[in-house]
């Protein structure tokens, strides 16, 4: 997948703007504030319909204007081509989303996944030093950009949760039910939980088995031959499951969810709020250093060092590209903000020698020494150089 231009009205810093892009590396540099990540962000709302950064479309609208409008033109390895229309109305606070000038009336089932990207940036850090639902996002999203049923079953987990939330509330809060009403109504919500919980942890732990060997491979890649690391995932219903085990089958998964669910019911109703199920679950990050004296695994989020969650990162990151190629048939577009000047030198030298091993690549950065390093691998004609200086784009 190439992402061949880019048109910015009224987005963030951008008047208006037009970007025409290389199908191998675009270098983008400039200083600190001056619009380089707004080019990245806004390919985020063709392929996410979402900023990438977490940010409100009110946010992205240009100072002094009332909409914004980033008009996106992909084209797939069967040279098809693909305009993608993303605009916000800050008065009528209404996003408008049109592929190939039909509007998009179901973005998750119409565009999501059509166009995978991969991005990295220093906020990307919440994967690794956040909390749970930053790793339980993270892999929603790549496993959701591989799997229409899976979106699925996280959007009934959803509309479930909503409801139980709500009769738990009416019933303790509001006592809106008599007590064989909400026992009725909440056993009913259960047996619904318990079958997309289920399917969502069977999902993932199946997900997680696959997507080992990719992450090996990143990870071993980076030259930290003084370092194992691993995933596994953990969960109130299941506990914590051995990378290197064998997955459950699907019965037993439902049998110990169904146990756990109906476990909680008497805290839940005390709290109103629904505490059991996979929307609480956590992925769990290890090290292992080798060649120590005391070599255990350790938790990523507790002791490891500032350097040991970036190279994590990036083996993370590298690994959910190969993994949406693998699975998607194409390859992403890698979208790289600021992330060099983050890494040792050795680090930066690792990554950019295996860049050329991957699709499109945009690399922001306010360095413009890092393009000398770039000459080494890649020619002329697939580097196009992008300055920019208070949301204009100046060569």
């Amino acid at each position: 997948m190439i992402l061949k231009k880019i048109v910015l009205k009224n987005y963030r810093n951008y008047s208006e703007q037009e970007f025409f892009f290389n199908d191998k590396f675009n270098f983008i540099y400039g200083n600190n504030g001056h619009g380089k990540t707004n080019i990245l962000e806004a390919v985020s709302y063709a392929a996410f319909g979402k900023s990438f950064l977490g940010s409100a479309e009110s946010d992205c609208v240009k100072f002094g204007e009332d909409e914004f409008f980033i008009e996106s033109g992909f084209e797939n390895d069967l040279e098809n081509k693909d305009k993608i229309v993303v605009s916000y109305n800050l008065s009528t606070k209404t996003k408008s989303i049109h592929k190939n000038k039909e509007k998009v009336s179901a973005f998750s089932s119409e565009i999501f996944g059509r166009f995978p990207i991969v991005f990295l940036s220093p906020k990307s850090l919440n994967i690794t030093q956040g909390n749970p639902s930053e790793r339980r996002k993270f892999f929603d999203i790549l496993i959701s950009q591989s799997s229409r049923l899976y979106l699925d079953y996280l959007k009934e987990l959803a509309k479930i949760l909503k409801q139980k939330n709500a009769l738990l509330k009416n019933y303790t809060v509001h006592r809106k039910y008599s007590d064989s009403e909400f026992r009725n109504l909440i056993n009913s919500y259960n047996e619904k939980l318990i079958d997309v919980s289920s399917n969502i942890i069977f999902k993932r732990l199946n997900f997680l088995t696959e997507f080992e060997s990719f992450f090996k491979r990143s990870f071993s890649m980076l030259n930290v031959q003084d370092h194992e690391a691993s995933i596994s995932y953990f969960s109130e219903a299941l506990g914590e499951t051995d990378p290197e085990g064998k997955n459950p089958d699907l019965n037993f998964v439902r049998k110990k969810t169904e146990e756990s669910i109906y476990s909680k019911t008497g805290e839940e109703i005390k709290r109103a709020v629904s505490l059991a199920g996979p929307h609480r679950d956590d992925y769990i990050f290890k090290l292992q250093k080798n060649e120590t004296e005391n070599n255990s695994p350790f938790e990523l989020k507790n002791f490891a060092s500032q350097g040991e969650h970036k190279t994590f990162l990036v083996a993370l990151k590298l690994s959910e590209y190969d993994y949406l190629k693998d699975k998607k048939f194409t390859s992403p577009v890698l979208l790289l903000d600021d992330v060099l000047s983050e890494l040792d030198e050795s680090r930066v030298s690792s990554i950019i020698s295996h860049l050329k091993d991957y699709g499109q690549i945009f690399l922001t950065t306010t360095d413009k020494s890092y393009s000398e390093n770039l000459k080494e691998f890649y020619t002329p004609k697939e580097i196009s150089v992008f300055e920019i200086e208070l949301g204009k784009l100046l060569n």
